[in-house]
């Protein structure tokens, strides 16, 4: 059935919106990699992995796609044809369902509770895996002695059921009550103020890992399928909770492994129960960070992300648009001649009137050099490029950057780079080389500043554009598109259909993925200071970018000493990355004192259109500890504005200049 086109292909963007059929159905791989993103979680190995990633990463796509039902939903709906087939049958368990507020209690937990929820979870561990056994034991090629296989499970009991179950039906229902009558006197205890009461029936890890080796005993043919635990959103857990995890983890046996997917700060503890040694990464389980691994292969995950959209646009019926290439519906602005593209989007410019670039580089040359009008303005015409306006930014930009000493020399610099831009504007690359250099180096940040200094936003445009902003998870993309699908049909246009969408209608929406990301991203605890500590940071980028004369192009990162920072920068630095504010960049920086490598953070690319900075992996600077500690720590907050603007102070005007720097930048 073709859907109608008013639909927009991106409104769903979360794995739990779909069903096991659509997970198969709209299924997307990395191309030219040996096993794509199965091959990431390799769920035929018998190695744990703790599988980690910003929000929308795609962790709960993949293992859904991993779990018994959707592997099912490839092999004509046959769950024991699939688990031979693929070598493994996964138990999709998400915590979310879990519902483990009612067990948690502050710490330190009593062991009293502990026992309840490890009893408890490990008894959904067992109901989830009986159901898929069950779904197996439908297929008419099965060979499955099922009464022996019960028989064989109730055995695993150190406490009988009162009534013994003689089927898996049976089985199951009696793990169900089991579960729900336990789920009644723990709700119920909190009411009466008592103690939860009832009988440990089994032994920790005897039925997690005992069931999967009843199974290969009981069924020949699934004697080497690898039954693993998918077990979802961990960050559910409390720091007690994952302890009993963690001691499943060590104690993996036999034929069942596990898979532990949550966010990036969703490990509160790596320690297990009894003794609390943490479990050992390399040994007895290892670690992907998704994201993390989507970023550093951008080629890969740029193919990927159109091939997941292409499937998007096919199944509510743009046809025609998934077989295009994706970047024919985006416009965006020419790289090679900026200055044709920029000033459509600018406002019109008025006869015998100064560009408002012009006129503050008038204010400044006469509070720094002390010129008098006739030379100012022999300066500005010489810096004038007619109906170029790119080109007239930057050769302004140019002469800032170069700033003279004194009149002579701030005729001749700008003669020069005035010649030069109108070399340019007339295609002369040999005589505009100098510029040609500077701007190839600084032409976002040039055209930053030049919608500025009309009042106007920075516009985020292009596919490619898009890809960028997204910091390899996928979510943040589908949100920035939904987003900008939406500004564009209230625009008028017919995205996907007909012609392009705009400039405009790309730059509001991801303005509007901006903010959604920016709300949605909410640390529990320390979280306004975590924000205000973001802030700083992008108010830093920004002001550098817009200054009189930027020291990095398209800044977007920083690099700090780790060893001289307080423990509040550091608490704040972890949380922002936990909660994708920042990036960890895995390469750091050199520190130019120590000669260390010191951890190197990038503004999360979803938030530069809050603040117009760049997108754009480039420019970095190093922070001194006490600015870093002013910025991040809230007890040195008081000493961030005049350490702010003795960072900045050569950067946002003229050296010499007794004119006040400009409040918009600081």
């Amino acid at each position: 059935m073709v859907r109608s086109t008013q639909e927009n292909p991106f409104d769903l963007n979360k794995a739990s919106d779909f069903t096991n059929q659509e997970i198969a159905d709209q299924w997307v791989d990395l191309a030219n990699t040996a096993g794509g993103l199965v091959d990431i979680l390799n769920p035929k190995s018998r190695m744990p992995m703790l599988l980690l990633g910003g929000k929308g990463s795609g962790k709960t796509h993949l293992m859904r796609y991993c779990s018994a039902p959707v592997q099912a939903a490839r092999h004509s709906g046959d769950f024991a044809q699939a688990a031979i087939a693929e070598g493994y049958l996964g138990i999709y368990v998400p915590l979310d369902a879990l519902n483990t507020d009612k067990f948690a209690r502050e710490e330190p937990v009593e062991e009293y509770w502990s026992i309840v929820f490890n009893h408890y979870f490990e008894l959904w561990l067992a109901t989830a895996i009986l159901g898929a056994i069950r779904d197996c034991a439908h297929s008419q090629a099965l060979e499955f002695d099922e009464p022996g296989f019960v028989a064989a499970v109730i055995e695993l009991f150190d406490i009988a059921p009162s009534i013994t179950p003689s089927d898996l039906n049976a089985l199951h229902d009696h793990l169900t009550r089991t579960r729900k009558h336990i789920d009644s006197v723990v709700n119920n205890s909190r009411l009466r103020g008592e103690r939860p009461l009832f009988d440990i029936t089994f032994s920790a890890g005897r039925l997690a890992f005992g069931i999967p080796e009843l199974v290969s005993r009981h069924a020949p043919a699934l004697s080497d399928v690898l039954f693993v635990y998918l077990i979802d959103e961990v960050e559910n857990l409390t720091a007690d909770q994952q302890r009993f995890l963690n001691s499943l983890i060590r104690y993996r046996r036999g034929s069942a492994t596990i898979r532990v997917g949550g966010r990036l700060y969703g490990m509160k503890t790596l320690n297990t129960t009894g003794s609390g040694e943490p479990i050992r990464s390399g040994a007895e389980y290892e670690k992907v960070v998704l994201d993390e691994l989507l970023r550093e292969q951008p080629d890969q995950y740029d193919a990927f992300v159109r091939s997941l959209i292409a499937k998007r646009l096919e199944r509510v019926g743009y046809a025609v648009a998934a077989q295009r290439e994706i970047d024919f519906y985006f416009e965006e602005l020419n790289p090679r001649e900026y200055w044709r593209s920029v000033d459509k989007l600018l406002p019109s410019k008025k006869d015998n009137q100064l560009a408002p670039y012009h006129r503050k580089l008038s204010a400044d040359i006469k509070n720094t050099l002390g010129l008098d009008e006739p030379a100012i303005t022999d300066i500005i015409d010489s810096i004038r490029v007619p109906e170029h306006r790119f080109l007239e930014k930057a050769a302004t930009f140019q002469f800032r950057k170069l700033w003279p000493v004194n009149r002579d020399d701030a005729v001749a610099l700008a003669h020069d780079v005035g010649g030069q831009a109108r070399a340019l504007a007339a295609g002369d690359r040999d005589a505009g080389a100098d510029l040609a250099s500077m701007i190839s180096y600084f032409s976002s940040d040039i055209l930053a500043q030049l919608f500025h200094d009309y009042g106007r936003r920075l516009p985020y445009a292009g596919f490619k554009t898009m890809v960028e902003l997204s910091q390899g998870i996928t979510r943040n993309l589908l949100v920035n598109l939904k987003h900008i699908f939406r500004r564009s049909r209230f625009a008028g246009e017919e995205p996907f259909l007909n012609g392009v969408i705009s400039i405009k209608s790309q730059s509001d929406g991801v303005r509007d993925g901006a903010s959604w990301f920016w709300e949605d991203a909410q640390p529990p605890s320390g979280g306004l200071q975590v924000r205000d500590a973001v802030e700083s940071v992008a108010v830093l980028f920004r002001t550098v970018r817009l200054s009189h004369s930027p020291s990095e192009c398209a800044l977007c990162a920083f690099s700090v000493p780790w060893d001289s920072l307080s423990e509040n920068s550091r608490q704040t630095l972890r949380v922002a990355e936990n909660w994708s504010y920042l990036v960890k960049l895995q390469e750091g920086r050199r520190n130019k004192n120590s000669k260390k490598i010191d951890p190197l953070y990038q503004l999360g690319p979803m938030l530069a259109p809050r603040w117009e900075v760049s997108e754009h992996r480039r420019g970095t600077i190093e922070l001194q500890p006490d600015l870093a500690d002013a910025m991040l720590d809230p007890t040195h907050r008081a000493e961030l504005p005049n350490l702010m603007k003795r960072r900045l102070a050569r950067l946002v005007r003229p050296s010499g200049s007794g004119a006040p720097a400009d409040p918009r930048l600081i």
